[in-house]
């Protein structure tokens, strides 16, 4: 006869986000009802947290609390080892939805990656036995049966089904047998010249080819604006077409994704370039260097001090010199380079037109711009033609920030009004930004039907939003 196992005696505890409101309950009543139970409160005493609620505690010799972020890896390994950590109850989040709109990227940061990184330091530390959450929960379908659910296929007869259907369709998902083992895990594809594997490997065949529509495009920026928009016109044209997942930082995973999804080209369409605008990347240039610029090693092609870019006021606009720099020197690279891009889209605050209107003071430059709308079309078919090299990727001539804004209230808004810097503020302003003409010409001998950026933008914006 079996004996009922031993109930569960936690020792030392750490309680994350311990001085938020929940999360300080918990922790007092921890205190004041288990005195032999040692507790490490850990919070980075934020917005969202308050060391009064932890007062009736701080006097215990059982406390004990700690300033510090989950999502700072070594800290948190240290803190478990340092504490013999044997359990974790885990409430460290940012919880004001209000703040989520504005401020997302915050939210992601605290939410999802630091409770990643919790759970790994669980793993490497080896000092938490289940870094997980036992609870399962059954769900009662009773509710849908009163309104007139009925189960047509049995549980298990649908999963069979399932299975079947992903094992009959492999190219409509791709390789599905990494899901299948525990993550992380190391790809059993080894590719020991994987520079070797691309040029013999990475495009369709001409059979391939003459098969199929001779296309198949491979994007990343999925959640980007542009990214997004392609993938939509792709779609629309009846373009085979897949979003990459790897990260760009990530050479293996970008690797696997080539190998699976073997693509006639591929469009770069992710990046760093700030929100609400670019001065975002003067105070984030880790995250922007890492994203924008970030080069593998070993690929022998490097940035050598001898290049300069071409404009070095911004650490933005230095990242995308870097980077055409280092991609500049592969033959088989088409870079498109877009400025200031607008679309008919005029309620997408990423949209040039969008943003300028919403100032409360503009300068009055000229400036090269993209109407996407126009060359977002004419970038899959620089794709299908396999141009390569560098394209300044703008519509013909310059326009002023005046002009479009004239545009916009004689199109839009008759009572829109706007103002102007004055010529001093003007070269403060300016004088972190890159304000230039791209000569179009290369661009427009390509595509001689293609419209100055004026007549573009009237043509395929204001035209398209016009008020009656």
């Amino acid at each position: 006869m079996s004996s009922d196992p031993t109930p569960y005696e936690p020792k030392k505890i750490l309680i994350t986000g311990a001085a938020g409101f929940i999360a300080s309950h918990v922790t007092n009543r921890l205190i004041k009802n288990y005195p032999g139970y040692k507790i490490v409160a850990l919070d980075k005493l934020d917005c969202c947290s308050n060391l009064k609620n932890l007062t009736p505690c701080r006097s215990s010799p059982n406390f004990k609390i700690v300033k510090g972020d989950i999502a700072s890896a070594n800290p948190v390994n240290h803190l478990l080892i340092a504490e013999d950590i044997d359990t974790i109850m885990h409430f460290a989040a940012q919880t004001h939805v209000d703040n989520s709109f504005e401020n997302s990227f915050e939210f992601t940061t605290n939410n999802i990656y630091g409770t990643h990184v919790l759970v790994e330091a669980c793993k490497v530390t080896k000092r938490i036995r289940r870094p997980f959450n036992d609870q399962r929960y059954c769900l009662d379908d009773q509710k849908l049966k009163k309104l007139g659910r009925q189960e047509r296929t049995p549980w298990e007869e649908g999963l069979k089904m399932t299975k079947e259907w992903y094992t009959r369709n492999p190219n409509w998902w791709g390789d599905v047998s990494a899901a299948l083992h525990p993550h992380p895990r190391i790809s059993l594809i080894v590719h020991f010249n994987e520079d070797a594997w691309l040029s013999e490997n990475g495009c369709m065949s001409e059979g391939e080819k003459s098969r199929s529509s001779g296309l198949r495009f491979l994007i990343y920026g999925r959640t980007g604006w542009i990214g997004g928009l392609l993938g939509k016109l792709c779609t629309k044209r009846g373009i085979n077409f897949e979003y990459g997942t790897g990260r760009l930082q990530d050479r293996r995973s970008i690797m696997e994704d080539i190998m699976r999804v073997r693509p006639t080209r591929v469009f770069n369409a992710a990046g760093v370039t700030g929100r609400p605008n670019v001065d975002w990347c003067e105070s984030h240039k880790v995250e922007t260097i890492r994203t924008n610029v970030e080069h593998p090693q070993g690929s022998s092609i490097g940035f050598k001090e001898k290049d300069k870019p071409n404009f070095i006021g911004s650490f933005y606009s230095k990242t995308k010199a870097m980077v055409e720099d280092l991609l500049k020197e592969y033959e088989n690279v088409c870079t498109l380079r877009v400025r200031m891009p607008i679309s008919s889209d005029l309620s997408n605050p990423r949209n040039f037109i969008t943003k300028i209107s919403r100032y409360n003071k503009v300068v009055n430059i000229t400036n090269s711009m993209t109407v996407l709308d126009e060359l977002l079309p004419i970038s899959i078919e620089i794709g299908k033609r396999n141009c390569r090299g560098i394209w300044n990727f703008t519509n013909p001539r310059v326009i002023s920030l005046n002009e479009i804004l004239e545009l916009y209230k004689q199109y839009i808004d008759p009572e829109f009004k706007w103002v102007n810097f004055n010529l001093e503020e003007q070269a403060k302003e300016i004088a972190p930004r890159s304000n230039n003409e791209l000569d179009a010409s290369k661009l427009k001998k390509e595509f001689p039907n293609m419209l100055s950026i004026k007549d573009s933008i009237i043509n395929y914006v204001f035209q398209a939003n016009k008020r009656t």
